[in-house]
């Protein structure tokens, strides 16, 4: 196993200064750097208490996560006991800003990195460490002497990209909440905005009574592009460098060196400066300037930076790879607040897909006790018979208290309980389908687990049987007595039993049966019913010719001289486990409308029986005249109350008690209103 850094194990103000920090440090404090080169913070507190400002000597934390995207869903995983290397940085670099993109480009010709610090991740994939105060304060005072540089490093986040709009207003708690399509927001900004405004929508759906305050929370203050985007370069340098153009290669002329050449004549700058450029490296895209008129190519020297590299040992050979690298101003340094970094790690890295982890006691005897942090064997929280869980998603009835819930599973399950028994060298999972008449083994899985505090992650694997080796030290991995990581089967009741085999794989003893629910459908939405009138005009109006919307490109033309108009609205929802439902109509301008009171609407829906899961939802919306011509969307949302207990929303911390979303619908149609 690698040995630990001891880097790691100093305290900030005892690490000695790099050679960078003594030139930085030096320079705002005007003092030759070999007078603090080699010394600590804590040494240079003593020795020029009064000749340094104090608060250069601070120190500031930066926290941060280690993440490995999936490609698939976008869904980021923790990489947890990986190693976050720290880095002074210092590049030069040949800026790229084209007309009329709002994001600039750059392209690193030389850095320098010096390491001040190593910091392992948990097991969450989450670190933090601290920073001089000075190494900030440089970074913010070098900016400051360069025009719009504070805003030229900063990457542009989903919220540059779009302003998401407020949440509309609930209805009464804990009915669905809604907000401007999905759909038009990815218009707006691309299929990262799209991901970050479903996760709100979702997060907002599950933002209900006995939910923990932090998991409705979400910021559009995140980095939009998680990998660097090519820049749109000049057409010329393109033909060039796709071989179009002959620009002397008989000759011996290298086409890169015409392209530096003639940067260097548009940039004013010696084209030996320009000897590392290589156009196929780039950073960015970073947010533009506009308040003055940028060249659009231009060369800077010594731009300061504190970056991290990321290492583990993928292979077991005792040697840390490296999974993250050549980051560039991952952190928006600033005087205030300085946000957490996400550093997304490459395909290579080892990620965990679960963070915290239940305690398990274990006697002589094989038992499934935990799915994710839920007890299965504690009748409060699990019905192991049935296979539902009791409390998250439950009813609410017309009156009275709710009852217990009757809620399944879905995703993937981290199963943990205990197969360190005596003689136990082996252990499958065997799984019914026919409520424990017949079983067979689950076959095909592997997982990663982690020993701590240092080592290779270890792949866990099963034979073609279905037999995992019994790991003699469970409690030294992260995570501890996983007995399995199940991709829980679509839809059903599913019986599942631990057998322990001996050295041969000879059956040696079964553990009790655990019956586990899974629903991994959506509901089904089906619209009913969408035709308008003028409010004028009588119901019978409805069914004139024009009037039903549920055709190809729906539009209402409303007059030149707008009249008001009213929208019937009927919608049905079912699911096999149906939590609640609702329909809404959004205006062009992004702003929610309530239903009129006559005919009395239904316009959302929370079941209020284990057995209640269909629903019919209507109702009547008016457009008054003085609304905006444009297109208004016409949606429905339907939840399943299937969930997934592995704690990254926070249900044990509200022991269970409260209403997540994980699997739903919401078809929308949108229609155009004219004034024609």
């Amino acid at each position: 196993m690698a040995k630990a850094d001891p880097r790691e194990e100093l305290a900030p103000d005892r690490r000695k200064l790099t050679k960078t920090q003594a030139t930085r440090l030096g320079a705002l404090a005007k003092l030759e750097p070999k007078e603090l080169a080699g010394l600590t913070v804590a040494e240079i507190t003593d020795k020029f208490k009064w000749k340094i400002n104090p608060e250069l000597l601070f120190f500031r934390k930066i926290c941060g996560k280690v993440v490995k995207k999936d490609p698939v869903t976008g869904v980021e995983y923790p990489v947890p006991f990986a190693t976050v290397h720290v880095q002074d940085t210092d590049c030069s670099l040949l800026w790229y800003f084209p007309n009329p993109w709002p994001w600039g480009w750059f392209f690193p010709l030389f850095c320098r990195r010096e390491e001040l610090a190593t910091v392992k991740t948990d097991a969450c994939g989450n670190f933090c460490v601290w920073i001089p105060r000075f190494d900030i304060d440089w970074i913010l005072h070098w900016r400051r002497l360069r025009i719009c540089f504070p805003d030229i490093f900063v990457r542009p986040s989903i919220d540059d990209l779009v302003r998401i709009p407020r949440p509309f207003p609930p209805d009464p708690d804990p009915g669905p909440l809604h907000r401007l399509p999905v759909s038009t927001i990815e218009a707006l900004s691309g299929p990262v905005g799209r991901k970050l405004a479903q996760r709100d929508v979702d997060l907002k759906a599950s933002r209900t009574f006995g939910a923990p305050a932090e998991s409705a929370e979400t910021s559009a203050d995140v980095r939009a592009f998680d990998a660097e985007m090519p820049p749109p370069l000049p057409e010329e340098f393109r033909r060039i460098m796709s071989g179009q153009v002959d620009v002397g290669t008989k000759k011996g002329l290298d086409p890169h060196d015409a392209i530096r050449a003639t940067i260097a004549q548009r940039a004013g700058i010696d084209i030996k400066r320009l000897e590392a450029l290589d156009l196929n490296r780039y950073i960015g895209p970073f947010k533009r300037c506009f308040d003055i008129l940028l060249p659009e190519w231009q060369l800077v020297l010594d731009v300061p930076d504190i970056t991290f590299k990321v290492t583990q040992d993928t292979n077991g050979d005792g040697v840390e790879e490296t999974i993250y690298s050549e980051g560039y101003f991952d952190v928006r340094w600033n005087a205030g607040p300085i946000p957490n970094v996400t550093l997304v790690a490459s395909a290579i890295a080892k990620e965990s897909h679960l963070c915290d982890t239940p305690d398990i006691v274990c006697g002589n005897v094989p038992a499934i006790l935990f799915a994710g942090l839920m007890p299965l064997t504690d009748a409060n929280y699990f019905d192991a018979a049935v296979g539902y869980a009791k409390r998250p998603n439950r009813p609410i009835p017309p009156i009275g208290p709710r009852p217990q819930a009757e809620t399944p599973f879905l995703g993937v399950l981290q199963l943990y309980g205990c197969v360190n028994v005596s003689n136990a060298q082996f252990y499958r999972v065997l799984l019914s389908t026919d409520n424990g008449v017949t079983f067979s083994a689950i076959t095909g899985l592997q997982w990663n687990i982690y020993p701590f505090p240092i080592g290779a992650p270890v792949t866990v694997a099963a034979d073609s049987s279905g037999w995992y080796p019994v790991i003699p030290n469970p409690t030294d991995f992260h995570p501890a007595r996983m007995v399995i990581e199940w991709p829980t089967p679509a839809l059903g009741k599913h019986v599942l039993k631990i057998e322990l085999g001996d050295g041969s794989k000879n059956p040696i003893g079964t553990s009790a049966n655990v019956a586990i629910q899974t629903d991994n459908t959506a509901p089904t939405v089906t619209f009913n019913t969408l035709k308008w009138k003028f409010s004028s005009e009588g119901d019978a109006a409805f069914n004139l010719p024009g009037r039903d919307l549920l055709v190809t490109c729906p539009t209402i033309r409303r007059g030149a001289s707008p009249q008001s108009i009213d929208v019937q609205f009927d919608a049905t929802i079912t699911a096999h486990h149906l939590r609640d439902g609702g329909i809404y109509v959004i205006t062009c301008e992004g702003d929610s409308i309530s239903p009129l009171g006559v005919p009395a609407p239904h316009a959302s829906h929370w079941h209020d029986a284990v057995n209640d899961n269909s629903e019919f939802l209507t109702g009547r919306y008016q457009i008054s005249a003085a609304h905006l011509e444009g297109a208004y969307t016409f949606g429905v949302r339907a939840n399943s109350r299937a969930m997934n207990p592995a704690g990254g929303d926070g249900g044990h911390l509200a022991d269970w008690f409260y209403d997540p979303v994980y699997a739903y619908s919401q078809p929308e149609i949108r229609v155009a209103i004219v004034n024609a």
